[in-house]
This record gives C-alpha cells, structure tokens and sequence, in this order.
C-alpha cells in the first residue's frame, strides 16, 4: 500500500490534467475582469450589431441605445396602444450574453501559459465581433418576428419560413458560436500544445493506435 502511494504522489501529472485545472482556476478570475469591464465589453458590438441591422432592415430600423449592458433597438414598427395612439415598437437585448466567449478565451490562453498573448487575446477579440453581434440581432430578429410577429409582418414581410431560420440562428447564436468560435480560434494559435497532448494520450493508449 505504501509503496503505491509513493508511486502516485511521483507520478509526473499528465498534461491533459493539469490544463483543465489550470483553465478552471483562470476562468474564476477572467470571468470577474470581464463583469467588471463590461459596459467596455460590450460597446464595439452594440455599434456593430446596429450597423447591421440598419443596413439589412433599412426601411424599419431607425437606430439603437445602448445603455450599460442592454441594448434598445428602434423601429418604425407601430403599433395601436391602449389610449388610441400609436406607438413605435422597440426591443431590448442583453448584449453581454452573446460575450461569454472572451473569459473563455482569456482562461483557455492563460492555462498553457501561451506566448505572445499581448497580441493573441485582442486579434480573437477583434474576430469573435461578428459572431457576437450575429447573437444580439437574432435575439432581436426573434422578437420581432415571433413576440410581435402578429403586428410587424405587414411591414417586415417575414414569412412562417423566415420565422424558423430566425429561430434556429437564434439557438446558434447563443448556444454555439460563442464557445465554438473561441475553441477553434485558441486550436489554431495554441497547435504546439494540442500535438503535445494528442502525443501524450497515443503514448498513454488514450488514442487508439493505427
């Protein structure tokens, strides 16, 4: 028994180990540096998600507000109010949600110790700009086509067709293209560290052999 402990306390640990404990431990500190500087975070895809749907939707998009990390887009979408009016539709979207990808990225960097991070973590940043910006305008699309889809589509024309795509780029909006994104863009600049831990599980006959 003894001598089986000795030989686990001097068992060298694994590469694939110690990167997902070291991630783990920097994603707690790059998750709160991201809160903490969200109302910055969000900024370049909030100007980049209007200039999107402005130029897509130019006869119904007038613009939107920001203010910390929610996002109002305006319309020209009326709509009849209770006293007789009518009043302008707008739709308001968390834009820090479709951001998550940067802690992420930061940990991921972070946890293999990866050189040249000075200029790594701001060109991903740069590059994940419009798939975060694809999140927020399908989260808007999804309200205007679906919540108030019965008072908007004489003005936006969206069909029972557009509706699902909406919907379905809505659910790739958020649930896949912030993580996906960041893992390949991180695969791609850390490919050293991925051939040393594909070596080590062929060698530890984690990889089946051909």
């Amino acid at each position: 028994m003894r001598h089986a402990l000795r030989w686990l306390v001097r068992k060298p640990r694994s590469v694939i180990g110690g990167f997902f404990v070291r991630a783990l431990l920097w994603l707690v500190p790059a998750l709160a540096l991201w809160y903490w500087a969200r109302d910055y975070v969000v900024m370049p895809v909030a100007w980049l998600a209007e200039n999107l749907m402005r130029y897509i939707f130019p006869g119904w998009v007038s613009g939107s507000e920001l203010s910390g990390i929610s996002q109002t887009l305006l319309t020209r979408l009326t709509v009849p109010s209770v006293s007789g009016q009518i009043a302008e539709l707008t739709f308001e979207v968390s834009v820090l949600t479709y951001c998550y990808g940067l802690p992420l990225l930061l940990a991921l960097f972070l946890a293999v110790r990866a050189k040249g991070l000075w200029w790594k973590f701001p060109v991903c940043a740069v590059g994940l700009l419009p798939f975060q910006a694809w999140g927020v305008c399908f989260a808007w699309l999804l309200q205007v086509a679906v919540q108030s889809g019965p008072n908007t589509r004489s003005i936006t024309y969206f069909t029972d067709w557009d509706v699902n795509l909406i919907g379905l780029g809505n659910q790739i909006g958020f649930l896949l293209l912030p993580t996906l994104v960041t893992m390949l863009m991180w695969l791609y600049l850390e490919r050293s560290f991925v051939v040393t831990v594909a070596v080590e599980g062929a060698m530890e006959g984690s990889v089946p052999k051909r």
